[in-house]
C-alpha cells in the first residue's frame, strides 16, 4: 500500500487485480493516517513502493473534503461529546454498508459527520484485529441531499465499488422537486465547469451545453471527464404557492459535483428552494430544497449485492409534495 498526500488529505492507495491504483481509505488529517504507517511498512513489499516520478490516478471524488462546511476542530476525543446516532441501515454485508443519510448531515469533514458516526459504529462492532481498515464513504453526496450513501467495510468492497462507479456501471436514481413545469421526460447532456467563485462557503459549479456529436466522440475515446448526463422522467406537476413545480425521477449516468443542481438550473428548472442555483426561497419549510438519492441498481457482482436497493421518500419530502398539491403519483 502507499500513502499519498494532497491538499485535501491523505489517501491509502492499494493496487487491485487489474494493476489499477485504487483508494481504499481517505484521511482528513495526519493524525488519522500516521498510526497506520507502521502497519503499512510491515505489509508492503519493497518492489511495490512508489518512486519519485511515478504517476498514481485517484478518483477525484474520493479526494474531496465536503465543501459545504469548513472543517472544525475535532471534538470526538472529548468524553463529554456525543455523536449523533447511526442513520438507518438499508443494507449491510462484510464489504459494504449502505445508509439512509438524513438531510443536513455532512458526509465528512466535521465533528458530527456521517464518516465519524460510521467509524464509531465500526469500532464498537469489529474486533481489534480488523481495526487496521477504516470504513470510508465511496461516493459524493451533498450535505442537503438525503438518501442512500455507501461506505466501505473491506478493501474488496472499496475497490469494487470505486471501479464500478468510475465505469458508470452502477445505476443511481434520485427524486427531486424542480421549479417550473417540464412538459415531458428529457435528457440533460452538458459540460460541468467549476467556475472558481465561492458562494456560501463552497465552490459553485456551472453547466454549459454539450452537443450529442461531442458526446458520441467522447464515447469513442476522447476525454469524458466533464460530461454530465442526467435522464429526467416527469412524474407529476403541481404548485408551491404560486410557483409551478415538477416532481421528477432523475437517473444520472455520471457523478459530477453538484450535477443535478447545476444541470437543472442551466436548463431553467432549478431545484425548488435551491437559492444557490437560482431557485426561489422556501420559508418556514423543513428543508431548503428536496433532492433524495433513492435507488441503486447493481449488475451481477462478487459482493452479493441485490440487483436493486431502494428506499421510500422521506416524510419531509412527502409533506412538501402534499404542499404542492401532488398526492397521486407512482414511484
Amino acid at each position: 500500500g502507499y500513502v499519498v498526500c494532497s491538499e485535501s488529505g491523505y489517501a491509502l492507495v492499494e493496487e487491485d487485480e487489474y494493476s489499477h491504483c485504487v483508494v481504499s481509505e481517505m484521511f482528513c488529517t495526519s493524525d488519522d493516517i500516521f498510526p497506520l504507517l507502521g502497519e503499512l511498512l510491515k505489509k508492503s513489499k519493497a518492489e511495490n513502493h512508489i518512486s519519485s516520478g511515478d504517476l498514481i490516478s485517484i478518483a477525484d471524488f474520493l479526494c474531496k473534503i465536503d465543501e459545504d462546511k469548513e472543517v472544525k476542530n475535532d471534538k470526538t476525543g472529548d468524553k463529554n461529546y456525543k455523536l449523533p446516532p447511526l442513520p438507518p441501515v438499508v443494507f449491510e454485508n462484510e464489504d459494504l454498508i449502505i445508509l439512509n443519510k438524513p438531510y443536513n448531515m455532512v458526509v465528512h469533514g466535521q465533528d458530527d459527520s456521517l464518516e465519524k458516526i460510521v467509524k464509531k459504529y465500526w469500532e464498537e462492532k469489529k474486533s481489534a484485529d480488523s481495526l487496521s481498515f477504516k470504513p470510508g464513504p465511496l461516493h459524493r453526496i451533498d450535505k442537503k441531499t438525503s438518501g442512500l450513501t455507501v461506505f466501505s467495510k473491506s478493501l474488496k468492497g472499496a475497490q469494487w465499488f470505486s471501479k464500478n462507479i468510475q465505469d458508470h456501471s452502477i445505476n443511481k436514481n434520485y427524486f427531486a422537486i424542480l421549479q417550473g413545469y417540464i412538459s415531458s421526460s428529457c435528457d440533460f447532456v452538458d459540460q460541468i465547469i467549476n467556475n472558481g467563485d465561492k458562494d456560501k462557503g463552497f465552490y459553485k459549479v456551472s453547466a454549459s451545453s454539450s452537443s450529442l456529436s461531442n458526446l458520441d466522440k467522447s464515447k469513442n475515446g476522447a476525454s469524458k471527464d466533464k460530461t454530465a448526463i442526467s435522464h429526467i422522467k416527469v412524474i407529476a406537476r403541481g404548485k408551491y404557492k404560486e410557483t409551478p413545480v415538477t416532481f421528477v425521477k432523475i437517473n444520472i449516468e455520471t457523478g459530477r459535483k453538484h450535477q443535478i443542481r447545476a444541470q437543472s438550473a442551466f436548463h431553467g428548472h432549478p431545484l425548488l428552494g435551491d437559492t444557490t442555483y437560482g431557485g426561489c426561497s422556501l420559508k418556514n419549510e423543513k428543508q431548503d430544497f428536496y433532492l433524495q438519492a433513492s435507488e441503486l441498481i447493481f449488475q451481477k457482482n462478487p459482493l452479493n449485492l441485490p440487483s436493486c436497493i431502494k428506499i421510500d421518500l422521506s416524510d419531509a419530502f412527502k409533506e412538501m409534495l402534499n404542499h404542492c398539491g401532488i398526492n397521486n403519483y407512482d414511484v
